[in-house]
């Protein structure tokens, strides 16, 4: 399952290497850490503010990545956070 993230600017800025971390990417990160997870980049190479604010998280199974979006709701430094759902042919 795939969890898809929005953080706030200065996180994403932080999180593209594009600047030092902050006390909110380095929180984000710990968090992720702690199910055994990793933040990706939705898009990558991106010089758009708002496309690099967007990332992913691949969790194993569907209570994973609810547990996973709990969690990111707390979080100060992300703005939304919800399960991609499943592909489906139309």
């Amino acid at each position: 399952m795939q969890v898809t993230v929005q953080v706030s600017a200065d996180v994403a800025h932080a999180l593209h290497q594009r600047g030092p971390p902050t006390a909110g990417s380095q929180a984000l990160l710990r968090m992720i850490a702690t199910f055994g997870l990793t933040l990706k980049p939705l898009h990558l190479d991106t010089d758009d503010p708002t496309l690099q604010s967007y990332f992913i998280v691949e969790a194993p199974d569907l209570a994973t990545a609810q547990r996973v979006m709990d969690r990111l709701g707390r979080s100060k430094a992300v703005l939304a956070a919800y399960v991609k759902p499943p592909d489906e042919l139309p």
